[in-house]
């Protein structure tokens, strides 16, 4: 336990490091708080255009942060050689797979705490009020966050960065697509491609099913036993992934 922490405290330190950090802290920084000019323009429906500004620019961020974090901490490892020197010492591959994930996680959600603050002092400056819908919502990103990073793990563990990146990015964006494919497949004529849309749809990350913003934004209330089962539902997903990405990591030869 103590290995796995003094790793992810260093992937932690090492991606804290990265220019690309600060400057989505100040990109969030300028996105969250330029939702004040907008109040200019609609009074009547501020509280849904924060609310969709806000939470919008936080889960692009945190997406972004996270597919370029995750794809090199892994592959910089490798290409610096200084795996060598980690791996030399008591430490399987497996922790330190799970070292530098924790890590990951560490970092995108101390960025994520910054930007909720940031929108909570926002909403409540312009008199506004927060309720089970926002908070229901930055659950929402954050297990997206720890969906995203297993994935992406998976192709580091095996491939480079640049790799690593691009699959995580296109897997991103499928699994915001999942429920469209399986309507897509429930309606095909062919059999076979209906058994193929449906396995893709189980198979594919489904981070629609972790997204509720839009129903922050009209205030639809999304209920315990939902957000329950979208937590169960993440962390079981990141499971399988990080043992794949442990057992392929095993695997790897860093010659």
């Amino acid at each position: 336990m103590n290995t796995l922490i003094a790793l992810a405290l260093n992937g932690f330190r090492e991606a804290s490091r990265n220019r690309v950090t600060v400057v989505v802290f100040m990109f969030a920084f300028v996105m969250i708080f330029s939702a004040t000019v907008s109040i200019e323009l609609t009074v009547a429906t501020f509280d849904r255009v924060m609310t969709d500004l806000g939470l919008g620019v936080m889960s692009l961020i945190c997406a972004f942060l996270t597919i370029f974090l995750a794809s090199g901490l892994i592959p910089r490892e490798i290409e610096r050689k200084t795996i060598f020197m980690i791996l030399a010492k008591p430490i399987s591959r497996s922790s330190f797979v799970l070292g530098r994930y924790a890590g990951n996680l560490v970092t995108v959600f101390f960025v994520l705490g910054v930007m909720i603050a940031l929108f909570v002092g926002q909403v409540l400056v312009q008199g506004s009020a927060l309720n089970h819908s926002h908070l229901a919502s930055f659950v929402g990103i954050a297990l997206q966050v720890v969906v995203l990073t297993s994935v992406a793990f998976v192709f580091a563990s095996v491939s480079s960065q640049y790799i690593t990146a691009v699959c995580a990015a296109g897997l991103y964006f499928l699994g915001h697509l999942s429920s469209d494919l399986y309507k897509m497949a429930d309606h095909a004529k062919s059999d076979v491609v209906q058994v193929i849309g449906k396995g893709l749809y189980y198979a594919l990350p489904n981070l629609d099913r972790l997204d509720f913003k839009a129903r922050a934004t009209y205030n639809e209330v999304t209920t315990n036993a939902e957000l329950f089962q979208a937590t169960g539902y993440a962390i079981a997903y990141a499971t399988v992934m990080l043992v794949m990405a442990c057992l392929l990591f095993e695997r790897r030869d860093f010659k």
